[in-house]
């Protein structure tokens, strides 16, 4: 093959855009963080092949609510939640891949310091929190705004019609 800059693929893996989604976990990767954390590395994919990815950190204050969340988002999306003990095991990374759930996602703010050490705008989106059913329906207005793959323009998909 010859380089052709003209014959380059398109740019892949768009993000979400900002409020509520419906997404799929993916997949989930055992990390640790920066401090030595012990985490989980989420990769999202949405409906329209949004992807993102979101991080689960262990042992904090907040994580076994912040875990039963994204549990009680699973459930809301008519999964059966297994009956193991849930934490920084096998046996939750493992069940957490392929579930279907509900996100919040929201423009990037503040700032960050780059590898050049220089600050720079956040730009893009983030997912904020996993959302349950009720909280999904009020915040999207039980609505949630999907691109047409077929032609470009908004559908409205209202929470009585999904399919699960």
């Amino acid at each position: 093959m010859q380089y052709n800059r003209n014959e380059m693929s398109n740019l892949t893996g768009q993000g979400f855009a900002a409020g509520v989604h419906i997404a799929t976990i993916v997949d989930v990767k055992n990390q640790q963080s920066k401090n030595g954390d012990p985490m989980f590395k989420f990769d999202i994919e949405g409906n329209n092949g949004e992807t993102a990815n979101s991080w689960f950190l262990f042992g904090k204050p907040w994580s076994d609510s912040s875990l039963q969340r994204i549990l009680a988002s699973i459930e809301d999306n008519n999964q059966t939640i297994a009956p193991i003990d849930y934490g920084h095991n096998e046996q939750t990374l493992k069940f957490l891949k392929g579930k279907r759930v509900f996100i919040l996602v929201k423009e990037r703010t503040g700032t960050y310091i780059d590898k050049n050490g220089e600050e720079k705008a956040a730009t893009g989106t983030e997912i904020k929190n996993y959302l349950c059913r009720s909280e999904f329906a009020s915040m999207g207005d039980g609505q949630q705004s999907q691109a047409d793959s077929f032609g470009g323009s908004p559908m409205e998909i209202s929470d009585d019609q999904l399919p699960f």
